[in-house]
Parts: C-alpha cells; sequence; structure tokens
C-alpha cells in the first residue's frame, strides 16, 4: 500500500492515470494514514473530508497546496537561480508574494471571510448567467473549424480555448494575449503536486510571476480610476468595512481566478468528453434525455476530480477517525477519494449518469473555501456539452494516437492530448 502511494506522489504515470486502486485500499485498511514520503497525513473517507473541511477552528488552509520541504526540488532550484543577479528581480516579485501569501485559498478566517465577502460580488450568480450568451459564442467559434474535419485533439482544439477565452473576458482582458495567460497559468500551478520540479521549470515559474504581476497591477490601477464591468474592477474597488484590498491581495485573487478558471475547467471537459467516447450509449442518451446533461457533469465531477484533493493543517493536537493529529501537521484531503467511498456513493467505481446524489462530491471542496468559480465551471460544461453533442455523434477514441499521459501533478489530474474522432452532425 505504501508503495503505490509513493508511486503516486512521485507522479508514476501508472499511478497517476489510475489513482483509485490506491485510494480504496488506503480507505479500508488506514483511511487516516501517515505518508513519510510526503510527511502529512493522508484522508481518503468521506466522513472524515467533511469534518476537516468544515472545522476551521481546528484545521488551517494556509498551505492547501502541502508543505514545501526546504530539502525538495523546489528549495533547491530557488536556492540555485538565487545565486544568478539575473534573477534578482523575479525574486524580488516572489518575496512579497510570499509576505502576502494568505488569500481565498490560502487564508483562515476571519481574513478568508473578509476577502471573500470583498469579492462575492464578481461570481454573482446575475453576472454569470449574464454570461451564458458569450459562452454559446466562444463554443460555437471554437467548433467552426472542428465540424470541418473527422477527428480532432480535444484538449488543444477545444478544452483549453473555451475556459481560457471566457476567463480572460470575464477579467476583462484582451483575448489576443490568451497564449500569454495560458503560460502564465501552467507555470504558476506547475508546483501544485509537484515537489521536485526541474531548475528550468522554476525558472518559468518566477519569470511567468513577474510578468503576471506588472501586466494586472497596471490593470487594477487603471479599473481603480476607471472601473468597467469586470472581475479586475471589481477586485480593483473592493471594500470591506470601508477597507480596500491591498495590492498584493488583489494580484493573490487574480492569479488564483485565472488559473482556478481554466485550468480545472479544462479538465472537467476533457474528462467528460473521454467519458462521452469510451461509453458507447450515453452521447445518445444525453441527445434523448437532455436533462441528464446536468447529472453527466456532476457524475464527471464525482468520477474524476479535476482537483485531486487538498492540504489542511491542525491548529491544535487533535483526533480525525481516531487518530492523533499534532499541531502543525499537515492533512492531504482526498477529494478524489472520498467522491468514491462506497459509503456515500454506492457502486462508487462505476460511472452512473442516473446517479441520484452525484452533485454530493467534493470536486469543488466544501465548506468556508468551496470554490467561488463553480456555477461558472457548471456552466461553461453544460453550454459547451450541450452544443457538441448537438453538432457531432459517434464519438470515439482515436487509438493508435492516444497514449493517455497525465500532466506531472498528484493534485491536479488532467489528460495532455485527447484525440477523438466523431461524424459531424446534419443539424438544418
Amino acid at each position: 500500500m505504501t508503495d503505490r502511494l509513493d508511486a503516486l506522489i512521485d507522479r508514476e504515470q501508472e499511478a497517476i492515470g489510475c489513482p483509485y486502486p490506491i485510494f480504496s485500499e488506503l480507505r479500508k485498511e488506514s483511511p487516516i494514514h501517515f505518508s513519510e514520503k510526503l510527511g502529512t497525513w493522508v484522508c481518503t473517507r468521506y466522513e472524515d473530508a467533511m469534518e476537516i473541511l468544515h472545522d476551521t477552528d481546528r484545521f488551517s488552509s494556509l498551505m492547501p497546496t502541502g508543505p514545501r520541504d526546504g530539502r525538495g526540488g523546489f528549495a533547491v532550484a530557488m536556492e540555485e537561480l538565487a545565486k544568478d543577479p539575473d534573477m534578482a528581480e523575479y525574486f524580488q516579485t516572489f518575496l512579497a508574494n510570499a509576505a502576502n501569501a494568505a488569500v481565498l485559498l490560502n487564508a483562515d478566517p476571519p481574513e478568508h471571510r473578509r476577502q471573500r465577502k470583498a469579492v462575492n460580488r464578481a461570481f454573482r450568480p446575475s453576472r454569470l448567467r449574464g454570461m451564458e450568451p458569450m459562452i454559446e459564442d466562444v463554443t460555437e467559434k471554437l467548433l467552426s473549424p472542428i465540424r470541418q474535419k473527422k477527428e480532432m485533439e480535444f484538449v488543444g482544439e477545444f478544452a483549453v480555448g473555451l475556459p481560457m477565452t471566457i476567463i480572460a473576458l470575464a477579467l476583462g482582458v484582451e483575448t489576443n494575449d490568451l497564449a500569454t495567460f495560458k503560460k502564465w497559468s501552467d507555470d504558476l500551478v506547475m508546483p501544485v503536486g509537484n515537489p521536485d520540479p526541474t531548475i528550468d521549470k522554476v525558472r518559468d515559474y518566477l519569470i511567468s510571476l513577474k510578468g503576471f504581476n506588472e501586466f494586472f497591477g497596471n490593470l487594477l490601477r487603471q479599473r481603480r480610476e476607471s472601473p468597467l464591468e469586470d472581475i479586475i474592477s471589481d477586485v480593483a474597488t473592493a471594500e470591506v468595512n470601508d477597507e480596500m484590498l491591498n495590492e498584493a491581495e488583489m494580484l493573490s485573487m487574480l492569479q488564483q481566478f485565472l488559473v482556478a478558471g481554466n485550468e480545472t475547467t479544462t479538465k472537467l471537459l476533457t474528462n467528460l468528453m473521454h467519458r462521452l467516447a469510451v461509453d458507447d450509449d450515453l452521447e445518445q442518451l444525453l441527445r434523448d434525455e437532455p436533462s441528464l446533461i446536468d447529472n453527466f457533469i456532476e457524475e464527471g465531477l464525482r468520477y474524476e476530480a479535476p482537483v485531486g484533493g487538498l492540504f489542511r493543517s491542525a491548529k491544535i493536537d487533535t483526533e480525525v477517525n481516531g487518530m492523533e493529529i499534532k499541531a502543525g501537521q499537515h492533512i492531504w484531503v482526498i477529494f478524489a477519494a472520498a467522491n468514491r467511498d462506497p459509503e456515500i456513493f454506492p457502486e462508487p467505481d462505476v460511472f452512473s449518469v442516473e446517479r441520484e446524489n452525484a452533485r454530493e462530491h467534493i470536486a469543488f471542496g466544501h465548506g468556508e473555501h468551496y470554490c467561488i468559480g463553480a456555477l461558472l465551471a457548471r456552466s461553461e460544461a453544460k453550454i459547451a456539452m450541450q452544443i457538441l453533442l448537438e453538432n457531432i455523434e459517434n464519438i470515439n477514441l482515436v487509438e493508435d494516437k492516444n497514449n493517455f499521459e497525465y500532466e506531472e501533478s498528484f493534485v491536479l489530474r488532467g489528460l495532455k492530448e485527447l484525440h477523438v474522432s466523431y461524424d459531424v452532425r446534419n443539424t438544418n
């Protein structure tokens, strides 16, 4: 069991590709398990996960992507890069960021509640509903070249473009910078679930952090003077109790919105398309009963959570499911494992589009830190699936092109490529 968990943490492709037997074994034999490899506890039961996620008095979110080991590859690369005088200005940006790190995802109450209240307006349901025509338009534009073919690489040709475009438009930036935004997003998310990156990846991370902060810092200053109807303006002008957010908080929020707004939705869309390609009856069922599309998305989130799980740390000496956890120790709360807990989801390894409690998954987290962009992700997925099903049929995997290689993270789970064949439907 320990060897298999270590293989996942080491990001071995076989383990990343199908981690669920590892989680199942842990859930049966050691549901609160200490991993020597990670130096943290690992939580795999649904009820234990809910207890931890909801108890902000006992558990902190200050390090949601896990503790950084001073001996690990990231720290070693940083030490090496710090010797390069050309990197000095990039380190200044990094250190300024690190000094103001507690923002939304990695903030605890009461700071988290203050920040969340300040930006809830940016993700209000009325605004997100108003974005639906834009999502439909972007989806149709992405489909235009796809309709001219019989085969596509879904990740690059569709799943990246839709959420990346939507989050850019929602933020209020020009879409001709999408390639740069995607580069920044990929580089900034690199350390998540990848404790041993190469020095080149860490260098790219530092360079992208500085580029991001300069670009969005300028826009924040512009929007503070002349607000528009966009998320950057909402963040730039947000106040709680007559107190403005500071610039470091604003930049960290925008970074989280950019990354979460495209990385996780790209993975969700890819997982849903993969399911359509391997289940011969599913696409016709969804056309015959389009009301099932909502539950198809929820079951997709349960079955393959794009974010495998996040970390919490104990604020005090405490206990979970009979295991003593010392103050300062970390717990990896594995959403993907909780979502396949048979106590909550019968036959959890079966994908059932008619599962009655599919929406009880915790793919978006739960409690205080429930994903602020969940409604937008659901809206994008629903509109995309509806329009795709209207336009293409007989979706299948292109067997000789798919190697099913996953991104090198034990926290984020997504295919690098997905090649599918299809027939274009006559929609006249």
